[in-house]
């Protein structure tokens, strides 16, 4: 028998290949960054962040890159984390949807309980996709997912800049709450100097509103730590909710 804890740290990414190792020379174009590796060649990556990246970039900084499956790709590697504030830090915001389908199927949090099958990249309207939908015994719930790399006095914030598309995301998790579906937003942070997580007031008042009026209407908001190494990132415990 295992208790949620437990199953939650069962939703874990392993990275296989080994990821490379290099250090961070500058990122720029928001989806390209330029890397140092140990053998002292230079690479161009592929960001996998469109956010600023506040409070997670330094220039020399350790990094890991994985290498791209397509070896035609014109940037053959990944950038995945960075060593910031004496930890590894996630970057790939594709990493946390990965972890919380891992977390559905485990039925790791509250929200899951009853969890029978996941569905991602779940279409909800004409031009509006959620990243996921838990079929679950009483009824499914409609999933997005965010990935937090940002850090302001131990507190995780989101977004780290204005995010239309995040402001999106809330309105339509509350137009299928008051529809009567169940909904949720569920925060991965994927660094391990945050003791809570809340809204970014001062880079985006509107989504810190939203961030508000969501909790008010129902739709679940949970904000999960993610333990980040070279060797694979797996959610850890909630962290609580912070103004």
């Amino acid at each position: 028998m295992s208790g949620p804890a437990v199953r939650l740290r069962r939703a874990r990414l392993e990275f296989d290949p080994p990821l490379v190792p290099g250090r961070l020379i500058r990122r720029y174009k928001r989806f390209l960054a330029d890397v140092r590796l140990s053998d002292g060649s230079q690479v161009t990556a592929h960001c996998p962040n469109s956010g600023s990246m506040l409070t997670c970039l330094e220039d020399d900084a350790p990094v890991y890159l994985s290498r791209a499956a397509n070896p035609a790709r014109r940037t053959p590697y990944t950038w995945e984390m960075i060593y910031i504030n004496q930890g590894w830090v996630g970057v790939n915001t594709m990493a946390p949807n990965f972890l919380v389908a891992r977390a559905a199927e485990e039925r790791a949090l509250r929200i899951f309980a009853g969890a029978r099958s996941v569905r991602r990249e779940v279409k909800v309207g004409a031009h509006t996709r959620l990243d996921m939908v838990v079929e679950r015994a009483k009824g499914p719930l409609y999933v997005e997912v965010k990935n937090v790399t940002m850090v302001q006095g131990g507190v995780a914030r989101f977004p780290d800049s204005v995010t239309t598309r995040g402001a999106k995301h809330f309105g339509t998790l509350m137009g299928l709450k008051a529809q009567g579906a169940d909904a949720a937003m569920v925060y991965v942070v994927q660094r391990g100097d945050a003791a809570s997580m809340g809204p970014a007031t001062d880079i985006d008042p509107t989504y810190a509103e939203l961030f508000h009026q969501a909790r008010a209407a129902g739709v679940e908001l949970v904000a999960v730590r993610a333990e980040v190494s070279p060797t694979g990132i797996r959610l850890v415990r909630r962290l609580p909710l912070a103004e």
